[in-house]
């Protein structure tokens, strides 16, 4: 080849290599921004669940245009139908009272709004009564027959609240030192609003009323579902209401005094304002100092418990409360008009906002969600309004101010998704995973569950895989010969072919009903195996050097194959006698009575069994080839000192093999933490926060896997979610990251193979 030849291919292969380098600088490159775009991705999905609500001022014209509106709450709806001439005046017997400018008492209703009825309202008659009355398609009927109101009674602060079938009616005493409290049973029990319009229709207003005076203090009250409190300035008293709607049983049965401020204790605000919220299992109190208290009923029936103090930021005294709809969220106004909107799961504040004036305030004011709890209104109170006959029925309840909330969110923040928290009808503050699409329970979304569950899952496999793969990975570098090594180690990689859905499949259908009726022979086997073939290995050491030369070191391997059949047999055939001697012949049984620990089928162990199978050849084959790197010089020099093979194994060789050792094992982690298909399959997916082998859990992939598909877009659920891919991209891309620097940074400076 001529001197022309031999530069222009020296040119070509400069230009090539170039080329090459470009490519891979891109592809590079491109990887990098990949990840950085997904990064970002998952961020701005999962941005919007921390950010507080918004809120914006409703325009005169839409608070004008509420009346036609299906949307705003019973209190907040047109009075006109009440003053209809067509209406009330056309029906018999209904002698309106006429003085002390008595407006009608509007029910509200604690229903869902897909389940509400059309409009109820008590209309005061001249003779002390108070009636029932209905707006339906056939215009005002009747419900039930007209109630005598005893005499001494505060008629302005009456309250109708309807209640699944039952209408109750609550007016505190003038001086407020008790309550009266009355229900009437509808006659169209769990009936939809139109079945109650068809029985408003049917004119059968037979129903009678039940009548109870509740005792005590009751200045201030508040109802939803069963729980009913009053309260006065230095505490609050729950009553429990009954659902019969016949019988002697009382209405309400009193459950616990709870004293909260008193005149001589100066650091104990009075009360000022109660709301009990959706559902009828929390309680808002709110104090002179602009404090606000939430206590909830951790069983049914059982008196409230104190759960936490909210971060108010109001201060001055809380006049008005008013409940949302469909959370357990609520809004708070003091005395200088400052507006809070708060969460009573975690204690949180959503906004504060200066929305009305002082003096509006101090004349009376009523807060009200709409149906929907998009919008926040306030109307004076049936003190503060014009009297009756000064004033239209139509213009009586409407609002003067509103507010448009923008709060898609609220169930989910920081505290919630990390913290523990005191949800209704628990006993203490938990972390819980729990979505429920029905019902009156909240969200409970805490992720700290299947991130548990995550690393458990993780951490037991490796239990698993480390002995396994590691020690597999010492026997073929160190001790097995170049020829069975290059037979062995193909066959242990190829494991890593395996589909890890086939190994979920048999772990769930196979190994688990396996475990769960042997449990006591896989317990047993887990530590008799090992033990007994380290007892033996050191037994062979002790026996005659004839003997030993008959089993060379390099099928050492081989030769345990009969010990380790040996094994296996006395496990399964002591494992009956053990469980009987002590373990009263049921293990599982035992440890429930005992230790209070269910065994679930599918569990953490079988999950730890069938990860660590799935992840030992990739922590075989990085072991192995970080146990290779290792300069051959290094291994010789300790044996030519007189070093045996176990010692320059312990002394020189894991020492200078540490590194690429441990990021394998991370490896290996990243590996368990982000499988998907075996954890799903076979660890029973069940949110717990436990540190027990005999329980289920679940990870964040498997959540991943199971309710992504079906979240709805934009949803809390769909960001949280995103949050969660988050958590295991990040986890994952870091070990990873660090496990790869440290083994690359290992491997560098050593060329060559020692074995």
């Amino acid at each position: 080849m001529s001197a022309v030849d031999a530069s222009r291919m020296q040119r070509r292969r400069l230009r090539h290599d170039r080329l090459a380098s470009l490519w891979l600088t891109a592809a590079g490159l491109g990887v990098m921004v990949i990840v950085v775009v997904m990064l970002a991705y998952l961020v701005s999905v999962s941005w919007p669940l921390l950010k507080p609500a918004s809120v914006t001022s409703l325009p005169q014209q839409a608070l004008e245009q509420q009346v036609s509106d299906q949307q705003m709450p019973a209190a907040q709806t047109d009075l006109d139908w009440l003053a209809d001439p067509d209406g009330l005046s056309a029906l018999p017997d209904m002698p309106l009272a006429a003085r002390d400018g008595l407006a009608p008492v509007l029910a509200s209703d604690d229903s869902t709004a897909d389940s509400r009825t059309s409009p109820l309202a008590g209309v005061w008659l001249a003779d002390d009564r108070l009636q029932v009355v209905q707006q339906s398609a056939a215009g005002v009927r009747l419900r039930g027959s007209a109630i005598e109101v005893p005499a001494g009674l505060e008629r302005r602060q009456a309250s109708l609240v309807l209640s699944r079938d039952q209408l109750w009616l609550r007016i505190p005493y003038e001086e407020g030192d008790g309550l009266w409290l009355a229900r009437l049973a509808l006659s169209s029990p769990h009936a939809s609003a139109g079945a109650l319009e068809d029985d408003a229709a049917s004119q059968t207003p037979h129903s009678e009323w039940q009548q109870q005076w509740l005792p005590g203090p009751a200045r201030l009250s508040s109802q939803q579902g069963r729980l009913l409190v009053t309260a006065d300035r230095d505490g609050f008293t729950q009553w429990q209401l009954s659902e019969a709607s016949t019988g002697t049983k009382p209405l309400a049965r009193k459950l616990a005094h709870h004293a909260v401020a008193s005149s001589a204790s100066a650091s104990s605000p009075a009360i000022t304002a109660i709301s009990v919220l959706r559902g009828g299992r929390s309680l808002i109190v709110g104090d002179a100092a602009g404090g606000l208290s939430h206590y909830l009923l951790p069983a049914h029936a059982q008196p409230l418990v104190k759960a936490g103090v909210f971060d108010s930021d109001l201060s001055a005294p809380v006049v008005t409360m008013a409940a949302a709809h469909h959370s357990l969220g609520f809004a708070a106004l003091d005395a200088n008009g400052r507006l809070g909107l708060y969460l009573a799961t975690s204690e949180r504040r959503r906004q504060v906002l200066d929305w009305l004036d002082a003096a509006r305030v101090a004349a009376g004011v009523t807060l009200e969600f709409d149906n929907d709890d998009r919008r926040l209104l306030a109307s004076a109170t049936r003190e503060a309004r014009l009297p009756a006959q000064e004033a239209p029925l139509g213009a009586l309840g409407k609002a003067y101010a509103g507010l448009a909330i923008h709060d898609p969110h609220q169930a989910v923040g920081l505290d919630a998704i990390f913290g523990k928290v005191w949800y209704e009808g628990r006993a203490a503050p938990e972390w819980i995973w729990q979505l429920e699409s029905t019902g009156t329970h909240e969200p409970r979304l805490s992720l700290v569950p299947i991130m548990w569950g995550t690393l458990k899952a993780a951490l037991v496999g490796l239990l698993f895989a480390v002995p396994l793969g590691l020690g597999c990975a010492i026997h073929v570098a160190c001790f097995m010969a170049p020829r069975q090594r290059s037979r062995i180690k193909p066959l242990l990689e190829m494991m890593e072919a395996l589909p890890t859905v086939v190994i979920g499949f048999i772990a769930a259908l196979v190994v688990a009903p396996f475990v769960e009726r042997e449990l006591m022979a896989v317990l047993l086997g887990l530590v008799l195996i090992p033990l007994g073939t380290i007892v033996a290995g050191f037994l062979w050491t002790l026996s005659p050097r004839v003997w030993r030369n008959l089993l060379p070191e390099n099928m050492a391997a081989f030769g345990l194959l009969p010990l380790l059949f040996v094994l296996l047999w006395l496990d399964v055939t002591i494992a009956g006698q053990v469980e009987q001697w002590w373990f009263d012949g049921d293990l599982r049984q035992w440890l429930f009575s005992h230790y209070g620990i269910d065994y679930a089928q599918r569990n953490t162990l079988v999950t730890g069994m069938a990860l660590g199978l799935a992840v030992m050849p990739t922590l075989f084959t990085l072991s192995e080839d970080a146990l290779s790197s290792v300069p051959r010089g290094l291994a010789a020099g300790s044996a030519a000192l007189g070093a045996t093979p176990w010692q320059s194994l312990r002394r020189v060789i894991l020492p200078a093999a540490a590194v690429g050792l441990f990021s394998a094992m991370m490896i290996g982690m990243g590996r368990a933490v982000g499988e998907t298909m075996i954890v799903l399959m076979v660890a029973g997916n069940t949110p717990l926060v436990d540190a027990s082998l005999f329980e289920g859990l679940r990870s964040l992939a498997a959540t991943l896997a199971i309710e992504l598909p079906e979240a709805e877009v934009g949803s809390s659920h769909y960001r949280l979610l995103f949050l969660a891919a988050l958590a295991l991209f990040v986890f994952t891309f870091v070990v990873n990251t660090l496990a790869e620097v440290l083994r690359q940074r290992f491997t560098r400076p050593n060329q060559g193979s020692w074995g």
